[in-house]
């Protein structure tokens, strides 16, 4: 059946290193052993990256293995040293995440939900991600009492189309990255890490409320 464990395992380690060959990584797969802690190792800039693919139709980052053999079913808790980050797949929005080992066990939300509770988002984990903080409803202008989106609000839950390499590093010196966030629909931190990915210099800290006073020159 097309949604058995194994294939599930499957559809991720693929989506995740399509994912991570158009963001530039060069990808290693292991040839003889199917007994190591991680999937396969992606390489970018002279780091290697031990990943370990995972399909989430519930959004959790599932942080231990199962396996069977002739003497049963066998369950272990991942620890820090099996790999470096997961490739969650996320079949609800049909994105993969990137968070480190250290987020085994958390949920990683696609949608605002019923509750005040902090939470993790989906866009804050687009690359490698070791640290990430909770958001709030607050942050996306949502009523609780009504469930409707404030239209002007900061972040606004669509799917997004990223701007290509070119356009966005025109983008970055036109306006300041929280102006482009809010322009596309995302946080100026979503901003940020397509920058990052694309490699994309932004204007040094300062630069726009210098730009303000005249203090620099066009």
């Amino acid at each position: 059946m097309l949604h058995h464990t194994k294939n599930k395992g499957d559809i991720a380690a693929t989506k995740a290193i399509a994912d991570l060959t158009l963001k530039g990584y060069l990808i290693l797969t292991p040839v003889v052993c199917e007994h190591l802690p991680f999937d396969f190792v992606a390489y970018k800039d002279d780091k290697f990256y031990r990943i370990q693919a995972k399909y989430s139709g519930d959004n959790r980052v599932v942080n231990k293995t199962i396996w069977v053999d002739k003497n049963g079913i066998h369950r272990r808790k991942y620890n820090t040293k099996d790999f470096d980050f997961y490739a969650v797949y996320l079949p609800d929005i049909d994105k993969v995440v990137y968070p480190s080992i250290n987020f085994g066990g958390c949920c990683i939300n696609t949608q605002i939900p019923n509750s005040a509770t902090p939470f993790y988002w989906w866009e804050d984990f687009t690359d490698f991600t070791e640290e990430a903080l909770k958001r709030t409803y607050k942050e996306f202008g949502v009523d609780l009492t009504t469930r409707k989106v404030n239209p002007d609000s900061r972040i606004h839950t669509r799917k997004v189309e990223r701007p290509s390499k070119e356009e966005l590093e025109k983008l970055v010196w036109s306006k300041p990255t929280a102006q482009i966030g809010k322009d596309f629909g995302v946080s100026d931190k979503a901003v940020e890490k397509w920058c990052k990915t694309y490699g994309i210099e932004k204007p040094p800290r300062g630069y726009w409320v210098k730009k303000v006073y005249g203090k620099i020159e066009e």
